[in-house]
This record gives structure tokens, sequence and C-alpha cells, in this order.
């Protein structure tokens, strides 16, 4: 077998032709995606005790040290990656070690968690890329495929978790979950990624800079301590509320996790533009970084050149810009998952993207995903083009950006609080990214908002039922005024009336304020936000401001019961009404604006675009035209917030936020195009 990136659309086909036309026994050999074949009366312990091969022993005896043999045999709910004896055996060859039964508590213990989900996952209803539910270690396993050669010259394609244990007879379902069997022990490294990127020789010149400027304490934290301590019940009982019309099963973060994306050029790319040593990466940090931001002095005129640990260092902030403070298992999963983009993207006009807020403060990384036939060919730092071919947009010409790409072995890629990815060219804020490549609009959507709901799982998580939702009390970058009211990032599904499938969605005596995501230079940008609305839904007035205590209210309330169409204020009309006459059409947007309206981007569909999907641009259902918030001056190194406070006296009213968008004067003072 050999793991085939360049080939993998045609496996991609080949592997769902097979899932297609094959519905009978539950093997991976064989899929049948909807009919699992379920062992009567099997606990996932009797699956593997009844073996009619005895494949399982060594698993059993780990289960057994561990002790979790008991758990398995009850009832419940668990996914569980099942290691023959086979793949045991080259495991412990692999570590030196005799027998399973000289593994330590802590060893059994370590590859139960790791074989172990709380949660039934079949992988034919999955995407790959990171599974959607975290295992018992708080990591996400990555599923991939593989092209495996058949004798007869057929190409066969194999699914893969973490990219070494083939899953040889998967989608078992027994009486508490579901069993996959696999050919190779699951491994995952102990390591902060901090020491990940220490290990991997091909990127040393980068560790050094890291290390110079002292971020390993802050790359080695992990778990939260201050995250409230929720109950048994309050977690995982469920707690139903009325969301977008259908009832939404919601279950709590049990505790928050810090997690870390690490992007890393090779020393090969640094070697190209002439970089072959630390002093000649502090050159380019200081040429790059003093045109950004300016030279900066302290009180008695020193420069910061030299203070490594300080914020303002140059090379200090080349290499913050390099980390984002959340986990991406995968580089599929930095966007919108497949299915979904395929689905609701127009992507003949723009690509899958996100925004997101670097660990270097007041800045912000654009990571785009062309796609392909099948899935994401090719993922971007700061591109700015469409498809393959490369044309530009937004009436400019085409930037390539930076490609980001998978380190070549597992190990090397993921710590216990992060991964790492490698980067073909040197990434920088520079003056030209900030004022050039990210002078666009902004689309932010809310689910990327906090870091929790990226580390966490809960943005594009994809679950047994389209209305379930992974809910918060505390997430990083947003305060609330009381505690009267339920807040949750909804499951991701196509048929959901929303930008990228999912959305935050908040119900009660809501008052929450959230730190916006920076600018990336000054001057006047538009503010604008993406609810949906419905009967059910309350009445929202916004703040904006830069001192969290005294912010500004804008404009009237917002009545988020009303549709585009029905309410007074917006005047939403159809194209379709102007009978084709693009200079009314245009008229008409534009005395929409001018009342703080704007009509939904057509760039995206509320469902599947091929099966009855409409454009956000043509649909009047729901509030799906954007709100025009504030139009101000604002600056690139200064922290804003936003405030959404329920002003309709009705505990059981609605909000589901869905986007936020910085639009800068240069594209909304000519005329901003409709994507």
């Amino acid at each position: 077998m050999h793991y085939l990136k360049e080939t993998y659309r045609f496996v991609r086909r080949a592997f769902m032709t097979v899932v297609v036309a094959v519905m009978t026994v539950s093997c991976f050999d064989e899929f049948h995606p909807g009919t699992y074949y379920t062992f009567k009366g099997q606990t996932v312990v009797d699956y593997l005790e009844q073996d009619s091969a005895q494949r399982f022993t060594s698993f059993l005896k780990v289960l057994k040290k561990a002790r979790v043999y008991g758990e398995l045999e009850t009832y419940g709910t668990y996914t569980c990656f099942a290691p023959t004896d086979i793949a045991f055996q080259k495991y412990l060859e692999s570590r030196n070690i005799s027998d399973v039964d000289s593994l330590s508590f802590e060893d059994c213990d370590t590859i139960v968690r790791t074989h172990l989900i709380n949660t039934v996952l079949y992988l034919t209803e999955q995407s790959e890329g990171g599974l959607p539910s975290v295992n018992r270690l708080n990591r996400f396993l990555v599923m991939g495929y593989i092209a495996d050669t058949l004798s007869d010259g057929i190409i066969k394609p194999r699914v893969t978790i973490n990219r070494e244990a083939v899953v040889i007879r998967g989608d078992d379902t027994v009486q508490n979950g579901v069993v996959h069997v696999v050919d190779n022990v699951i491994r995952v490294s102990g390591d902060y990624i901090f020491d990940i990127v220490k290990a991997n020789p091909r990127v040393s010149l980068f560790f050094s800079a890291l290390n110079l400027v002292g971020l390993e304490d802050s790359l080695q934290k992990w778990h939260d301590p201050t995250y409230p301590q929720l109950g048994y019940d309050s977690v995982y009982t469920g707690i139903t509320r009325q969301g977008g019309g259908s009832d939404y099963t919601i279950r709590y973060l049990a505790e928050r996790n810090f997690g870390f994306t690490v992007f890393a050029e090779p020393d090969e790319v640094y070697a190209a533009h002439g970089i072959n040593s630390l002093p000649d990466l502090i050159e380019y940090a200081n040429k790059v970084y003093h045109e950004s931001y300016g030279i900066e002095y302290d009180t008695i005129g020193t420069k910061y050149d030299t203070i490594w640990h300080d914020n303002r260092n140059p090379l200090r902030r080349f290499v913050q810009y390099h980390i984002l403070p959340f986990s991406i298992p995968s580089v599929i999963n930095f966007n919108s998952r497949a299915d979904i983009a395929k689905a609701k993207v127009e992507t003949s006009i723009i690509d899958a993207e996100d925004y997101f807020e670097a660990y270097l403060p007041h800045s912000i990384i654009r990571v785009s995903s062309i796609l392909g036939n099948d899935n994401y060919n090719s993922v971007y730092i700061n591109r700015r083009g469409v498809g393959e071919e490369g044309k530009g947009e937004i009436g400019r010409s085409y930037y390539r950006g930076i490609k980001i790409s998978e380190v070549e072995d597992s190990l090397m890629n993921e710590g216990c609080n992060g991964y790492m990815f490698y980067i073909d060219d040197i990434l920088e804020y520079s003056d030209f990214i900030r004022n050039n490549i990210l002078d666009r609009r902004l689309r932010v959507d809310c689910c990327t908002l906090s870091p929790d709901f990226l580390t966490s799982g809960a943005r594009q998580k994809k679950t047994d039922s389209n209305y379930e939702g992974v809910g918060f009390l505390q997430p990083t970058n947003f305060h609330s005024f009381n505690q009267d009211y339920c807040m949750w990032v909804r499951s991701a599904f196509v048929a959901n009336i929303s930008y990228q499938g999912d959305g935050l969605d908040l119900q009660g005596n809501y008052d929450i304020m959230l730190k916006l995501p920076p600018v990336p230079h000054d001057g006047t940008w538009e503010l604008r936000l993406s609810y949906r609305g419905s009967a059910g839904c309350g009445v929202v007035q916004n703040y904006v401001g830069d001192d969290p205590n005294r912010l500004s209210p804008c404009g009237i309330p917002t009545d988020l019961r009303l549709s585009a169409s029905e309410n007074p204020n917006i005047r939403w009309k159809s194209d379709q009404d102007f009978n084709g006459d693009t200079i009314a059409i245009d008229a008409y947007d534009k005395s929409m604006h001018n009342r703080g309206y704007m009509k939904g981007p057509d760039s995206h569909y509320t469902g599947d675009k091929n099966n009855g999907g409409e454009t956000f641009r043509n649909y009047s259902g729901g509030l799906i035209a954007r709100r025009i918030i504030t139009t101000d001056y604002f600056k690139s190194n200064k922290d804003y917030y936003l405030r959404m406070r329920l002003v309709l006296d009705n505990p059981n009213a609605e909000m589901n936020f869905d986007y936020m968008e910085w639009c800068p004067k240069s594209i909304f003072d000519l005329k901003e195009d409709k994507h």
C-alpha cells in the first residue's frame, strides 16, 4: 500500500463508486452506507471476545489492564477502533517490548483512550479530515484514504486513521456503539506542540526563532482549570431548546483545552530567499516588521530589536503570526466541510474562505480552499484569487499566497495541544499583506469567533442528527452580562439556511459582548452582521466601541421576528422584480445600503444549489439580509467590542448569529460586487 496524495481525486471517485455499488456486508471492502450489520445483543466486548478468528486477544488484555473492559460490556455509546493481534505485534516490535503483558498501566490507558470515542461515528458518514468528535485523550483522529494496487492492476481505496492504521473492517454496529477493525495500533504523541516543532529537522531554523522569542511556556498550555466544572447531568443529559424552528439537543462543553496550529517554513524555503541562519532570519523580520509597524522605541530610546520576549520585537511578531490559537487537525479542516462547500458555495465566483485572528496581537489571517471535483485540492494563506486557474477577484489581480501542506509523519504533525503544517513560502504580516491583500471584505463565520469553538470540534461538527449543538458557558472572546440564556454552536448540515451550514444560536435573556476580530489596517470600515430571523426571535440592540465599559448604541434595534421582505426598514425586493434592469437593481441596492441593510451574497446558497437551494441574495425568508451596524474609522492596533442585547421581554427569544463582515471604504465606496 502506498499513500498517494497526487491521485486523491481518482481514489475518492473510485471509493465513492464502491460505496454506491455494493451495499451488503459491513466491511470497508464492501461499503453500504445506511445499512449497517448489527450484532444483536453484543456489546463492544462481546464483539471482540466472540470474533471467530480470535484476532483481538491482545486488545482485550489492554482493555482489562486499563480497567475499561467492564465499561464496554455495559450500555453506552462508543466508537471503538480495534487493533488486531498482528497490529499489536508490530507495535510491540517497534517499541522493543516482548509481549502485551509487559505494557504498563499508563501504556494501556493511553492506547485505550486513543482508540475510544464517546459517541457513535460511522465512517461511511464522515468526511475526510479530523473526525467530528475527539477521542478520550481529547484529540482528533484524522480519517483519510490510501490507494492499494491489487494484483490485477485495479486501484482499491482504503480508509486510514491518522495515516497509518488501515480500516480493514468497519461500521459493525453493536448494542453499545460501533466497532472498526484496524491493522495498526493508532499512535499519538504525548509531546506539546513546541516539542513537535523542535523534533522536526526540516524546520530547524523556524524552531530556532520560536525558541529565541520565548514562546515555550505559551505553547505548553493544554488544560484550562478556570473553565466552569459541570456536573455529569449538566453536560451529558442534553438540554433541548427551540432553535430555528426545530428542537435542538444541546450538550455542553465539559472542559476547555488550549490548542495551537503552527505554520512552519522548511529550511529549504528560507534558503530559496537567501536566509541560511538565525541572524539572516532576524534581519529579514526586522525589515518586514519595521516597514509594517514602524520603528518603535521605549522610554529611553532603545529599539526592541533585541528584546526577544517583548511583543513589539520584530522576530517575535514574525513567529507569532505563524501561530493560530486553536487546533486544526488536518489541512482540509481549515474551511467549511467539503460536502457543505460543494453544495452551498458558488465556486466559480468565490473560494471557500475563513478569517482567523492569529497569535500575533491585532493580526488576521485569511485561509481559502480551492474546491475540486471531490474535495479541497489546495489550501492557501492570504491568497487573492478564485479557482484552480487563479483568476483575480474583487476587481484586483491574482496573488498566489502561501500553500499549506501536511507533515509527512502524523507523529511529527500532532502534539497533545496542537498541530503543525508546512508552508511553501515565507509567511509575513507585511505592509503589502495588510494594506493590499487584506484590504477586502472580511466575511467571518460566527463559529470561528472563539478559539473554543474550533479546538473543541464544535464548529462544522457532523452528527447522527442535524439538530444538535455544543453549548458553551464562557467561551473565549465572549462576555455575558447575565446567565439567563443558552448559547450553542449548531451542528452543520447542508439544508441549514446559513453561511457555512452551522451557526451560533442564543436563546433566553441574552446580553453578550464579543471581542471583534481586528481590522488589518487603519481606515474607514463598515461592520455588518447577518442574522437568521423567524417568528420566535427577538429584537436586538447593538453597541460598538473600544472601551468594553462604554460602548455606543448603533442605530435602532433590529427586529429579528420579521423576514427581510416584511420588515419596513429593509424593504427587500427580489432582483426579478426589476425585469433584468441592472441599473435599477444597482440603484435599489444603494437605497437599501442607505437604509442600513444589504441583500445577502449571491455566492452562497440556502441549501444544495443543485437541489432547490436559492442564493442568499434571492432569498427573502428569515433575515438573510445583512445589517450595517456602523461605519467608522477603526485602528488596527486596538481591540473593538460588539454587544448584542435582547430588548424584547421574551424569555424564549432566539438569536441565530450567522456571520459578520468588515468591509473597507475602498470596497464599499466603489461598486462592491454582489458576492
